[in-house]
């Protein structure tokens, strides 16, 4: 693990699987009323805030080497990278926790 210069922060990047994984979240939440979806929004958004700032505060995922995890709200998993040289928080994958994370990220 490089060291950050302090008080940068990092970029955000969702790529592409975790966008329609939002997408999915969003409709799937939307089912139950309108305040799911929005605490969903909220706590994605204080994941991103913090992990900007401190991209190492998350452990990293022990089954797909790598990768680092964070749960949010309603167990689902954030699973992202850290891209130094870029100078970027790659997010790969948002999954609910009951879902074979293994088998998706692979």
């Amino acid at each position: 693990m490089g060291q950050l210069e302090r008080g940068k922060a990092m970029k955000i990047s969702v790529l592409k699987l975790a966008r329609n994984d939002l997408k999915g979240i969003y409709e799937h939440l939307s089912e139950f009323g309108e305040n799911p979806p929005k605490k969903f929004k909220e706590s994605f958004k204080n994941f991103c805030d913090n992990v900007s700032d401190m991209p190492y505060m998350f452990n990293k995922y022990e089954h797909i080497q790598n990768y680092r995890i964070a749960v949010i709200v309603f167990d689902y998993l954030v699973f992202y990278q850290v891209d130094e040289k870029n100078n970027t928080v790659k997010i790969y994958r948002i999954l609910h926790g009951k879902r074979n994370a293994e088998a998706l990220i692979n």
